[in-house]
């Protein structure tokens, strides 16, 4: 695995086009389906006792991709889910393909201009970050004693834990922005009305978020795929 380090080196992303509402609404969208698809990998991890609900959340470190000019690589995950300390994904080592997936979901990034990085901080430590710690371990709970046939039968579970992602998420924007409007001091490439109009967009991209977990492009033979990979760790 060591040679994903060295790739930061080659790999570039193109920026999201278009005015600063309309990418925070991709931005945000993205951030969604990302949180999504971890949560799947949650459950599976605490089904077959590779964690226990007492996860923690920090600032995401995975990147792969860099960004030119006044872009940077926009993490589209609220932070890196950690247990006992350490990264999820390093406890799947086994199979390459299981780690590589999910740390790819963690440095998982759109290009965008600084603002919008600057954003996702301010929301980040305004609820975001303890949200989504709050609902995977919610997942992991829920996973020690559910009974499944078919991976499609865990969905009412991620479901559930996104709509409450949903719920606080929104509470997180908006206490970002309240923040936001307190302060007075200068900031650097960004000015303040902009740094709050993205957090309004991404509140307002957020709030009308379908909670399914099938909204995610392919979502159901990919649950098919981890599961099986899960149970042969």
């Amino acid at each position: 695995m060591g040679p994903k380090s060295q790739l930061t080196g080659f790999l570039s992303l193109e920026s999201i086009e278009g005015s600063d509402p309309e990418i925070a609404a991709i931005h945000e969208t993205n951030r969604q389906s990302t949180v999504k698809e971890i949560l799947v990998h949650v459950f599976f991890l605490s089904k077959f006792n590779k964690i226990q609900p007492s996860l923690t959340v920090e600032a995401a470190e995975s990147q792969y991709f860099y960004a030119t000019g006044d872009d940077q690589a926009a993490h589209c995950v609220p932070g890196q889910v950690l247990f006992n300390g350490v990264t999820i994904q390093k406890l799947i080592m086994t199979n390459d393909v299981l780690e590589l997936g999910l740390e790819n979901l963690f440095g998982r990034t759109d290009g965008l201009h600084g603002k919008f990085n600057k954003a996702d901080s301010r929301a980040e430590e305004n609820g975001l970050r303890s949200t989504m710690a709050d609902v995977c371990n919610f997942v992991a709970l829920r996973a020690k004693n559910h009974r499944f046939q078919r991976a499609e039968q865990i969905f009412p579970i991620i479901d559930s834990a996104f709509s409450t992602y949903k719920t606080r998420g929104v509470q997180a924007f908006n206490a970002a922005i309240t923040k936001q409007q307190s302060l007075s001091t200068p900031l650097q490439g960004v000015t303040r009305p902009e740094l709050i109009a993205i957090l309004e967009a991404y509140r307002d991209q957020l709030s009308t978020a379908i909670p399914s977990v099938e909204s995610v492009q392919g979502i159901g033979l990919e649950a098919e795929r981890i599961w099986r990979a899960y149970r042969f760790l």
